[in-house]
């Protein structure tokens, strides 16, 4: 801004008032200025606003990149799509299961089921029959569905390339080193694993193919992690539910793993079937030699015995109808010879079992055991023995030895017969021999009385008892190897599919929108945030709480940007009013009103703000004398149209002080120029003429404003504070240099400079506006104006009415 002062007629001036005192205000005195940081003063949301709109190309070229980079984003990622479908699981009642070795209400629990539908059985083969090991294009899948992997296939990116004619190929890996080249027609990467033989129709002449081979077991992974299922609360319901980018070729994928996992769980139920079959066939060929051993040393001793003389050849004959009688004490002793005798072959078969180190232990064979279809600890142990054994089995069809159910299980099954089954053995074994030992001292007692007895009845006995149990025995087994043997020939499958999965119209996931917002959003806000930085890093007075905050220093007036326009400075004269009520406030009503008027650098408008403000106080009637302290460029004389010698440098230097204090064209405003140009000009500054010169001056004027040198230039600004006893400095909004402010206060030390505040030039009508400083509040068309009188008519004045002033 231009140090001019703005053309001003007499009939702008202000009617001429009585100067009243004001209260002396509190006295400040220049003190260290602490650091303030590049920021300089606060932070608000008025600043955040104008620094926003200061850097706006900032702001608005980042928001044209995070458009642009929003924009490319939605390339790189597609929308999700979601295709589902339900299977029917048929639930066995415990009773039907109860009657094979496998002792499990069904073949499966809820979450196997789950486990079941991700396992490589079932999806190995819907990544090979969907070709899911293909990744390319989705406009190129469909020219590749006769792609297939050989045994030995290398994986890896390729690019196939028909040049021109249409005529040959070359296939060629994403590196570029070439592997195939052929006639259209023949195979493609027979060398690399390839089974494919694309015709003419898919190798258009020039057509570039770009496509990845996946290995299919890490494909089957992938497909594992995407697969979500669930199960509804009664477990006959099994859901699954599979996201992609494609929705035919998710659709396709989940109708594939429906249709494999009813297929692998018909397969496991008959092979579960066949294994129970097994087992039972195992058991019942057990049982028929038990059954053939025992009739034959039934039917041997018989015929050894035959003609020997029985207990009952001396009995008389029984009369038909009435049954035979025998001694109660025979009958007694007869039975406990027989049960010490089926006790101890009982204890001696479990003993053998316990001192057998060589292999599992044989369950089947314990559960013919007579004592142990008595201990109904044992049976139950035995069923869950089976049960595990059943389980472990269909696990290892699905898992391999290292997952965490096959260990479990066989952990569970390894406890059960290295510790369970047997100490339960050997309790068994205990009991019996104690029971051994009471039939014994039993059998001793009633010894004497029996001993007429015959030893083959007992050994008789004893033959007939063991052939009926192993009877019994086989036909227990054969009924449930039937029933096995049925149920595997009409095996039904415990899976149906409810519903296939269709087509998705709309996807369920689409991050393309929210990913370019993101973007957009991101660069914008660093954009903001760029301009904030640049913004707080400014080393340049811009706004008042750069001065009010920065500096600790009171904003005595703000002046805006003066305009080109004729009478568009209505808010300029405004400034200058309320600067000059602002300062006469904070300079008291003690003597008259002097103030040195300095600023940061030069060309920051000190001598415009130090005209007008003399002006301004002219105008009120107050005799005002304006200084041109400035001795090195002083340029008052210029703006006021008065001679710049003879001035104060021609009187601090010996001159006459006669025609020093010339008149200007305004009333009251007379002005001491800067006078001649010499080298010593500063150290005249600082002697003892001066301040008599401001001393005899004091006492002619009421309003003396100085117009010192910067405060870059030197120390004159501050010596002449010293000697007017306040300054006020200026400065220009994007001009004054913060850093040397703060460097030029916090040299003064303890110098006892009063400082009245700062007078903020230049600024911009949105930083006014923002602050809501005067041009806020200024009414357009109330501004102070003369009167156009009419010459003709009657100029007389009258005398107001007694009710003039009632209306107001």
């Amino acid at each position: 801004m231009s140090d001019r002062l703005p053309t001003l007629r007499d009939g702008d001036h202000l009617p001429s008032t009585e100067f009243q005192p004001t209260p002396p205000a509190e006295e400040v005195w220049a003190e260290p200025v602490e650091e303030s940081g590049s920021g300089g003063g606060g932070f608000s949301p008025k600043r955040l606003l104008l620094a926003l709109r200061r850097f706006w190309w900032l702001v608005v070229l980042a928001g044209g990149v995070g458009l642009a980079g929003g924009i490319y984003s939605t390339t790189l990622v597609e929308p999700q799509y979601s295709a589902s479908g339900t299977i029917w699981l048929e639930q066995t009642s415990q009773a039907e299961e109860a009657q094979g070795p496998i002792q499990t209400a069904e073949l499966f629990q809820g979450y196997a089921w789950q486990e079941l539908l991700r396992t490589g059985r079932v999806l190995d083969s819907v990544v090979v029959a969907e070709q899911l090991y293909i990744d390319a294009r989705r406009e190129d899948r469909p020219d590749m569905t006769g792609l297939f992997l050989a045994e030995q296939s290398q994986f890896g990116g390729y690019v196939l390339t028909v040049d021109e004619a249409g005529e040959n190929f070359t296939l060629a890996t994403d590196q570029g080193v070439e592997v195939d080249r052929g006639s259209v027609g023949e195979p493609v990467g027979q060398e690399v694993g390839i089974r494919w033989r694309p015709g003419a129709e898919i190798l258009t002449p020039g057509r570039v193919l770009r496509f990845t081979l996946l290995s299919p077991r890490w494909v089957t992974g992938q497909l594992q992690a995407r697969i979500q299922s669930r199960m509804d609360q009664e477990g006959n319901v099994l859901f699954m539910e599979l996201q992609g980018p494609d929705p035919a070729e998710v659709t396709n994928t989940v109708n594939a793993v429906l249709g494999r996992f009813e297929l692998v769980a018909a397969d496991l139920k008959r092979l579960a079937l066949d294994e129970r079959t097994e087992a039972l066939r195992e058991q019942l060929d057990r049982a028929q030699a038990e059954v053939d051993s025992a009739e034959y040393a039934l039917e041997s001793f018989k015929v050894r015995t035959i003609t020997l003389p029985g207990e009952n050849d001396r009995a008389a004959p029984v009369v038909p109808g009435v049954a035979e009688t025998r001694d109660p004490v025979y009958s007694n002793f007869f039975g406990m010879q027989i049960q010490a005798s089926d006790i101890e072959r009982d204890r001696q078969r479990i003993l053998e079992v316990l001192n057998d180190q060589t292999g599992d232990v044989p369950v089947t064979q314990l559960e013919l055991i007579p004592s142990v279809q008595g201990s109904s600890e044992l049976t139950g142990v035995f069923q869950e023995y089976n049960t595990r054994q059943a389980n472990y089995r269909a696990l290892r069809e699905r898992y391999t030895d290292q997952h965490t159910l096959v260990q479990n299980e066989a952990q569970a099954i390894a406890t059960m017969e290295e510790q369970t089954i047997p100490r339960l053995l050997t309790n068994l074994a205990n009991a019996l021999a104690i029971r051994s030992n009471e039939l014994d001292t039993r059998i001793a007692g009633a010894s004497r009385e029996l001993q007429a007895i015959p030893a083959r009845t007992i050994q008789e006995a004893r033959l007939q008892r063991t052939f009926d149990i192993a009877s019994n025995q086989y036909r227990e087994v054969r009924q449930r190897y039937e029933r096995a043997r049925l149920a595997a020939a009409s095996s039904v499958s415990d899976v149906r599919i409810l519903d296939y999965a269709v087509v998705p119209q709309f996807p369920v996931d689409d991050p393309r929108a929210p990913l370019a917002l993101m973007i957009f959003g991101a660069c914008l806000g660093l954009g903001a945030l760029g301009a904030v930085l640049l913004d707080r890093t400014d080393d340049r007075f811009r706004y008042p709480e750069d001065v009010s905050v920065g500096l600790g220093l009171e904003i005595l007036g703000t002046i805006p940007r003066v305009s080109q326009k004729a009478g568009a400075n209505f808010e300029v004269q405004e400034a200058f009013r309320e600067l000059r009520l602002r300062l006469m406030y904070a300079h008291g009503s003690a003597g008259p009103l002097m103030v040195a008027i300095s600023s940061p650098g030069p060309e920051e408008g000190k001598t415009f703000i130090s005209s007008n403000l003399a002006l301004s106080f002219a105008e009120t009637g107050r005799r005002t004398l304006l200084i041109d302290a400035d001795t090195r460029r002083g340029d008052l004389h210029h703006i006021l149209g008065v001679d710049r010698k003879p001035g104060l440098v021609d009187y601090l230097s010996g001159g006459r002080a006669e025609g020093l204090i010339q008149k200007t064209e305004y009333p009251n405003l007379h002005v001491l120029a800067s006078g001649t140009r010499l080298a010593r000009a500063p150290e005249l500054l600082t002697g003892a003429q001066i301040q008599r010169l401001l001393a005899r001056l004091r006492s002619h004027y009421e309003v003396i404003i100085v117009d010192t040198p910067p405060m870059a230039a030197g120390a004159d600004a501050f010596q002449l504070g010293l000697l007017t006893g306040a300054m006020a400095i200026v400065f220009r909004a994007g001009a004054s240099d913060k850093a040397l402010v703060e460097a030029k206060l916090q040299s003064l030390g303890d110098v006892p400079l009063r400082i009245l505040g700062g007078v903020l030039n230049d600024l911009s009508a949105k930083v006014i506006r923002s602050y809501g400083y005067h041009s806020a509040y200024y009414l357009p068309g109330y501004e102070a104006e003369d009167e156009e009188f009419d010459v003709e008519a009657d100029e007389s004045p009258r005398a107001l009415p007694a009710n003039a002033g009632a209306a107001d």
